[in-house]
Formats: structure tokens, C-alpha cells, sequence
């Protein structure tokens, strides 16, 4: 793959290797679970049981299992986080940019900027400039302001519309003084998902 084409690596991060496929496999099969779509569907439909949901949610994605959409989407709003989060992710994986829309109505909850970033639409541009905007502002009068990094994903979509949105630079820029001073896991996970190493 050219360079130029080389997935993001907050994309590429969404990609299941083997290893972990064989661990959700043997996850699902101690469960007494099928490893396919609609068993899956089935499980988050009951939502029984919790521990097994999130898993499932990205289980969906890995087994490209589009007709999941609908029913991943109703757990966006679901009171435990990994579940909302591991959700959105399943339905941008599987629906890519014919779900932004959607991703931007989420764009409080964790996670949505993680799918925003993977899926790359510019479409999303403006909401999540005006997003990352706000909270720069934010961190630059308090550091640890963001504790939960939504941060990192902003800036992982940002870096992607710099060709298309050359002003975006200058915002991210702003934000290379501020992220060597940031707490250590958003640093982290900068150098993670992210082409920025503060």
C-alpha cells in the first residue's frame, strides 16, 4: 500500500488482528455463544449478558455484519460507557461515512470523535473544528480538563483534513505547545493514535 493510501492509524487501530479474533471466538464459544452475526445481534438485543456486549459490539464489526447497524445504534445512548463507545465504533466501521450524520448528533460521547477519525468524512469537518476549538481553549487555561482524552481522536480526525482545510494547521499547531504538558495517558495515547509525538 503507497503511502499516501496508509490508513490513519486511529483507522488502522480498528482492525482486528488474528490473535484477538480467535480470543473472541474461544470468548464467545466459553459462553456458549456462536460466533456469528446473529447470535451476536440476538445478545445485544437481550442485552444479557453486560460483560459480553461490548465484545459483541466489535465482534459485529469484525464480522462485517452490516445489518447489525440498527440495532448498534440503539445502544449509543446504553448507561455503561464501553458499551456506547465500542457501539458507535461498530457502526462507523460498518457504515463509514453513510453514518456521519448520525456520528455528529453523538459527538458529546465517547467515542464518536474515535469513529469521526476512523471514518476520515469531511462532511464532519466544521462540528469537529468547532469541537476541538472549544475544548483547545479549554486545555490551554487547564490541562487536565480533558481526563478522558477526547482530545486525542479530535486531533487524529484534524490531521486528515490539513490538505483539504490548510487553516486547520495553525488550531494544531496550538495544540503541539499545549500536549507535552497534557497528563501522561493522553500523551499516550497521542503517540498511539495519532501522527503527533508530544
Amino acid at each position: 500500500m503507497a503511502a499516501s493510501q496508509e490508513l490513519h492509524p486511529t483507522a488502522a487501530k480498528l482492525l482486528p488482528d488474528e490473535e484477538s479474533l480467535n480470543e473472541d471466538r474461544s470468548y464467545f464459544r466459553k459462553l456458549g455463544v456462536k460466533y456469528e452475526a446473529d447470535a451476536l445481534i440476538e445478545l445485544l438485543t437481550r442485552r444479557k449478558p453486560k460483560s459480553a456486549m461490548p465484545i459483541a459490539c466489535h465482534s459485529l464489526a469484525d464480522l462485517n455484519a452490516k445489518h447489525a447497524v440498527p440495532v448498534l445504534k440503539t445502544l449509543a445512548d446504553y448507561p455503561v460507557q464501553d458499551v456506547k463507545a465500542t457501539s458507535v465504533l461498530a457502526v462507523a466501521r460498518l457504515a463509514g461515512r453513510d453514518e456521519t450524520p448520525w456520528l455528529l448528533e453523538c459527538l458529546s460521547r465517547k467515542g464518536t470523535l474515535w469513529a469521526l477519525a476512523a471514518v476520515g468524512d469531511p462532511a464532519a469537518y466544521e462540528a469537529v473544528r468547532g469541537w476541538f476549538e472549544r475544548h483547545l481553549r479549554k486545555l490551554e487555561r487547564n490541562r487536565s480538563s480533558d481526563s478522558l482524552g477526547n482530545v486525542v481522536f479530535a486531533v487524529a480526525y484534524l490531521e486528515q483534513m490539513t490538505e483539504q482545510h490548510p487553516e486547520v494547521t495553525a488550531l494544531l499547531d496550538r495544540f503541539k505547545i499545549v500536549a507535552p504538558k497534557l497528563p501522561g495517558n493522553i500523551r499516550s495515547e497521542l503517540n498511539h493514535f495519532t501522527r503527533m509525538s508530544p
